[in-house]
């Protein structure tokens, strides 16, 4: 049984906007493939399969390597590779003309995808603007399903939806495409870190296709002198063995016993780090390179330790796939508490550093 009346008008969306197939725009930056790339190979490769349409990937760097291989391994049926020697730092005008000319020109697909980074955040509006698109940004979840409209009596199904935090993160709102003037392709951005990269299968075939854009005269009329990385304070918590993140009470001792614990685990050989919820960052305790959730980093640690925090949602939606999950609170009742695979209740400020003691005597919580 369908959601809609059987008097409905029934459409699919790719009937309706002359598109087909799944889209990936995997960055690399200084030839090697982000890992954001591999990830939206996984929801690309699920919703291509959904709509039993292929899943491509295109690539626009100076030299791509192996990187074409890499993303038939992880599930693109076939790689679009821009290549040019101009291509080794990211402009903005180039990469829009590259992608922009092939959406136009050559393949329109019904879905884009690409990465919330600096360089995405850039480069989707530039995109959508060209091929008159548009984008939703920093998604949570992406999956395909029908649209009833309610004042036209129209379905359109097969479309895209994508999940993001709204109303200050406390809802999470569902945007699909315009029923009344429907566009391709549907484009989204994801956060690193949010999905999970599918298992590479080295005997997985595809195609490569070379793709040479209609540079226009501008196209690169920025020159990047000199590239400069480093010198802030920037940690990627998604590669740590155990991140031990605290909330705004921590801010009361400046997140010493946090650090301290820390330092105990580093000092046994562990990969730990520390972060902190998003009141302890607007509170000024942490910086915001160091938060944990939808709108900071999104991580899945063999052993996370959450100190003081109440576990909200816009926090546990970038902790809550953590293989083991720690809870160090006054609240037996909270959200994190209740959630946590063990919970200690208590103090943070005489918890931790009991904690602390027990990893410099050889615990290492398991690993």
């Amino acid at each position: 049984m369908s959601d809609w009346p059987e008097d409905a008008t029934v459409q699919r969306f790719s009937d309706a906007t002359s598109s087909e197939g799944v889209m990936v725009f995997a960055e690399m930056v200084d030839g090697h493939l982000l890992n954001v790339g591999r990830e939206l190979m996984g929801p690309g490769r699920e919703m291509a399969d959904h709509l039993g349409v292929t899943l491509s990937a295109i690539l626009i760097h100076h030299s791509v390597g192996d990187a074409p291989q890499d993303l038939i391994s992880l599930g693109a049926d076939k790689v679009i590779v821009v290549e040019d020697a101009r291509l080794e730092h990211y402009t903005t005008l180039p990469y829009a003309r590259a992608l922009s000319d092939y959406l136009t020109n050559v393949h329109r697909p019904e879905i884009l995808l690409m990465g919330a980074t600096t360089t995405g955040r850039d480069l989707a509006p530039r995109v959508a603007s060209r091929v008159d698109a548009g984008v939703t940004a920093d998604c949570t979840k992406l999956s395909v399903g029908p649209f009833y409209h309610r004042k036209t009596k129209s379905v359109t199904t097969h479309m895209l939806e994508a999940h993001r935090p709204s109303f200050g993160e406390s809802k999470l709102a569902c945007i699909m495409s315009n029923p009344e003037q429907l566009w391709a392709p549907a484009m989204a951005t994801a956060r690193p870190g949010i999905f999970v990269a599918p298992a590479s299968d080295s005997s997985r075939t595809g195609d490569v296709e070379a793709f040479s854009p209609d540079w226009q005269d501008g196209d690169f009329s920025v020159e990047v002198m000199d590239v400069r990385r480093g010198g802030g304070e920037r940690v990627d918590l998604g590669h740590c063995k155990i991140v031990v993140a605290g909330g705004i009470p921590c801010g009361q001792t400046g997140f010493r016993e946090i650090h301290d614990l820390v330092d105990a685990l580093k000092a046994q050989g562990l990969d730990a780090e520390w972060g902190a919820s998003r009141a302890a960052v607007d509170a000024g305790h942490a910086p915001s390179t160091r938060q944990i959730g939808q709108t900071g980093q999104s991580i899945r640690p063999p052993v996370y330790i959450a100190v003081a925090i109440s576990g909200a949602p816009q926090h546990t939606a970038g902790m809550k796939d953590s293989e083991r999950i720690v809870a160090v609170n006054t609240d037996e009742s909270c959200t994190m508490v209740q959630s946590a695979d063990a919970a200690i209740i208590g103090d943070y400020r005489e918890v931790v550093p009991q904690l602390t003691e027990k990893v410099k005597s050889g615990f290492t919580f398991g690993l």
